[in-house]
């Protein structure tokens, strides 16, 4: 508790001293969500059902992918940023001889706050979309709870592609290639062909957290739900693992 309130305190005073870069970060991340809304109107203005899809659902969907986003950004992103960095030029001493976990010491040591305040908007977002789509009080608490399943994905195929780092110095754009994925994902699964649609449904289950939401609402969910909380612990543990691996490939500067 006491290292989370120092982490917290560190991270209010940055955002203080750059806090007119931190409110530009967060307008120009409200106008991005705005046009993903915005290009919704557009897809459905010809339609009002597209492959079982109203714009509603689709407003949805983004919605709960931005925050998401904004979840794993608020507490993972700018350790990420850096832990890259960090594993080439050998900077990891200091973490590798804390009694703690190197895992969660090299990636959460500074929090994203412009990305709590984009959090609160697309979660408001969220809970009125879903009130539109006629879901009960329950459904709008657990389909907010379950924005940590994607955001949780999120962290650990960042952490996954940054410990392939230990042993290939050149893949420093994967991380990049992740923040594709996920936007990619933000579509509903009909729309890309059965091959795209089973890969990124079960083995990089992308597609499978976007759609959540919308599946649930057509009851069609639950068997979703159960194998992410099967396959997200077994993939967080093999990412645990491979980091254990990669920090004996690790080289220091000192």
């Amino acid at each position: 508790m006491r290292k989370i309130k120092a982490i917290w305190r560190q991270s209010l005073a940055e955002f203080m001293i750059y806090r007119g870069t931190s409110i530009i970060t967060f307008l120009l991340a409200t106008v991005f969500l705005l046009i993903e809304l915005l290009a919704g109107q557009v897809y459905f203005s010809q339609r009002e059902n597209l492959a079982g899809w109203t714009a509603n659902r689709y407003y949805v969907m983004i919605s709960f992918m931005n925050s998401a986003t904004y979840l794993y950004n608020l507490f993972f992103i700018l350790g990420h940023e850096g832990l890259g960095e960090d594993i080439l030029e050998g900077n990891l001493d200091y973490l590798l001889v804390r009694p703690s976990s190197s895992y969660w010491l090299a990636v959460g040591r500074s929090l994203d706050i412009p990305s709590f305040f984009n959090l609160l908007l697309s979660l408001g977002l969220l809970a009125y979309y879903l009130t539109r789509e006629g879901a009960s009080f329950g459904q709008i608490m657990l389909i907010n709870c379950m924005i940590v399943l994607p955001a949780a994905l999120i962290f650990i195929l960042n952490q996954l592609c940054l410990t392939l780092l230990f042993w290939f110095e050149g893949l420093t754009a994967l991380g990049g290639i992740v923040e594709d994925l996920v936007s990619l994902a933000g579509r509903p699964k009909q729309i890309f062909p059965r091959v795209i649609q089973q890969l990124f449904t079960w083995i990089i289950p992308l597609l499978l957290v976007s759609n959540l939401p919308v599946d649930w609402l057509l009851g069609r969910g639950k068997s979703l739900l159960l194998y992410l909380l099967v396959f997200l612990p077994l993939l967080y543990w093999l990412s645990v693992k491979f980091w254990q691996r990669g920090i004996r490939h690790y080289s220091s500067a000192n």
